[in-house]
């Protein structure tokens, strides 16, 4: 598969699930099921992405782009009646939302359950395929964690994951899950 594919794979299966009914059955951790839905935005104009990267002095990863141009942002497994938290950014509102000082170079591209999904456009100017990062949301960019991976690895595998953060995983040992779970 070629880099830049995968993001076309995983959002069209996604919307196949949602066809019927646009829920998603889905069981969670512990054993909890729920409900969910997925709601897409209109696609990016590839003129203004254009125009927002030359603004930016950065190139954005081309999985990213394709991203957008199928779907300018999504909000991502939400209750039916409650809503969530788990959305990824119209490309018009990232610099709103990448506010913080000393930010030259990154750009929060999502809000998943207080956590922020952040590219690294140095590290991609670089040539890293590995530019996407994690930070909590009161958290500078300095204390983010790399995800050694690139966007459309990190959205197909939070889809697998039902919008679990995936990334928090490792933490839980047999050791340490009973007691941090209470």
């Amino acid at each position: 598969m070629i880099q830049g594919e995968l993001i076309y794979k995983t959002i069209d299966s996604l919307k196949k699930r949602l066809e019927n009914n646009n829920l998603l059955e889905l069981q969670l951790q512990e054993g909890y099921l729920t409900q969910a839905t997925c709601t897409f935005n209109e696609p990016a104009d590839e003129s203004d992405l254009i125009e927002f990267q030359r603004k930016l002095g950065f190139e954005l990863p081309n999985d990213y782009i394709n991203f957008l141009k199928i779907s300018n942002g999504c909000s991502l497994f939400d209750h039916p009646q409650h809503g969530g938290e788990a959305y990824l950014y119209k490309w018009q509102d990232i610099q709103e939302a990448t506010y913080e000082s000393s930010n030259e170079g990154y750009l929060k591209i999502a809000y998943i359950y207080q956590d922020n999904i952040v590219i690294d456009l140095k590290k991609y100017s670089e040539g890293s395929n590995n530019y996407l990062m994690v930070k909590g949301y009161i958290d500078n960019f300095d204390e983010s964690r790399p995800f050694n991976m690139n966007f459309e690895l990190w959205f197909d595998r939070f889809i697998i994951s039902q919008g679990d953060k995936f990334w928090d995983w490792s933490v839980y040992t047999a050791e340490n899950y009973y007691k941090l779970k209470g």
